[in-house]
């Protein structure tokens, strides 16, 4: 009998190990306002409770301020990597006020390669910059995890900054999440065009992510053809600790489908 509970045990244990690995992604984008509230009051503390609270996989954040002068010099990503204990990775978009202003990625799982692009700036307005996280996950997968905070003061930009990131990611290996503030909303022909390779994770939501403006800018976007399956979207509704909502989706790996000889 106790050799009939061992093997019980053993098995068990091997079935819940496997039961349990990951087979959910849970990811949030969230556009900081350089981690103040609309009063310009620090919010970055507020901010990392907030990520422990919903405890997502991966984390996009836009309007991030490195050591400049109106954030007193502090470098609201480290601090956010302390506050949350994930892995950080910061991607410039400009030089400002003696520090740099941009874009980054927290991941619970280890960053084993990343990318920074420029993105198209024909009218020479501030440059922005996709930025892609490779991230090993607990099941041996690799996600390729996007970032990017799109232009809001030319069209022509946000319209090649668009089709230049749909170029580059369309075609990965690696199934691939792209979140942002891409600063235009559902109805712009842009984005409509890029719902032909893209599902838009808000696409059924009426709920705005811009503060005061009934506008929804914030996306959560995967390729049609990806393994990642769609289980629930979310506006979080929670205190205004930037000019814009955080928004969360949580994906599931599909089941690989089985193939006869």
């Amino acid at each position: 009998m106790r050799t009939i509970g061992l093997f019980l045990a053993v098995f068990l244990s091997g079935f819940f190990r496997e039961t349990t690995a990951q087979s959910t992604l849970t990811v949030l984008t969230y556009n900081i306002h350089h981690g103040t509230n609309e009063k310009e009051h620090n919010t970055i503390v507020q901010i990392g409770r907030l990520i422990r609270e919903y405890n997502p996989d991966l984390i996009a954040l836009q309007e991030v301020d490195s050591v400049t002068t109106r954030s007193r010099k502090a470098d609201h990503l480290s601090q956010l990597a302390r506050l949350t204990s994930m892995h950080p990775l910061f991607a410039k978009s400009i030089d400002f006020q003696g520090g740099k202003y941009g874009i980054a990625v927290l991941s619970k799982y280890p960053i084993i390669a990343s990318q920074r692009m420029e993105l198209p700036n024909p009218d020479k307005t501030e440059q922005r910059v996709l930025q892609c996280a490779y991230v090993e996950l607990p099941n041996e997968k690799t996600i390729r995890f996007c970032n990017s905070h799109l232009d809001h003061q030319s069209p022509l930009n946000r319209s090649l900054q668009l089709a230049f990131i749909n170029t580059v990611l369309e075609n990965s290996i690696q199934p691939v999440v792209w979140c942002g503030d891409l600063n235009t909303d559902p109805d712009d022909p842009e984005i409509e065009k890029l719902m032909g390779r893209w599902v838009d994770a808000g696409k059924d939501s009426r709920t705005p992510t811009l503060v005061g403006s009934g506008a929804r800018i914030d996306y959560i976007l995967t390729l049609k053809q990806s393994e990642l399956q769609l289980v629930r979207y979310r506006v979080l509704n929670v205190p205004k600790y930037s000019d814009h909502l955080p928004v969360l989706a949580t994906y599931r790996f599909r089941k690989p489908k089985k193939t006869g000889r």
